[in-house]
């Protein structure tokens, strides 16, 4: 894939447009999660995080369900999307306590649906 196509890719605007198909497709979160817009009422220590990962320059997204709560961060990896030859964002799940539930690098595929990359 053409560098500058994965660099407009890389704004942040587009990253979270990738970061909330990956949500919406995973199936990562139940049904009836609601999402968290206003990050002042989160836990101190997801604060934290995300207060690090916008420092970085990743997309966020939080979600809830009743005291659950899931926080993604993702960032798009320039080399690997080349690799695949289409976007690849690596996502970081944390959970209410700060803790990191999940990680992985994650190519939209040509079926339409969302795959870890196995390396």
């Amino acid at each position: 894939m053409e560098t500058l196509r994965l660099r407009r890719m890389q704004e942040p605007s587009r990253v979270e447009r990738l970061l909330d198909a990956y949500i919406a497709h995973s199936g990562a979160l139940p049904d009836d999660c609601y999402q968290i817009r206003d990050p002042s009422g989160l836990p101190s220590a997801l604060r934290i995080v995300l207060a690090r990962a916008t420092e970085q320059g990743d997309a966020w997204s939080c979600w809830a369900r009743g005291p659950k709560l899931w926080l993604f961060v993702c960032h798009m990896s320039l080399e690997r999307s080349r690799e695949r030859g289409g976007p690849v964002i690596l996502v970081r799940v944390f959970d209410e306590d700060a803790q990191l539930h999940d990680s992985g690098a994650f190519r939209f595929d040509s079926q339409g649906s969302w795959t870890r990359c196995q390396d």
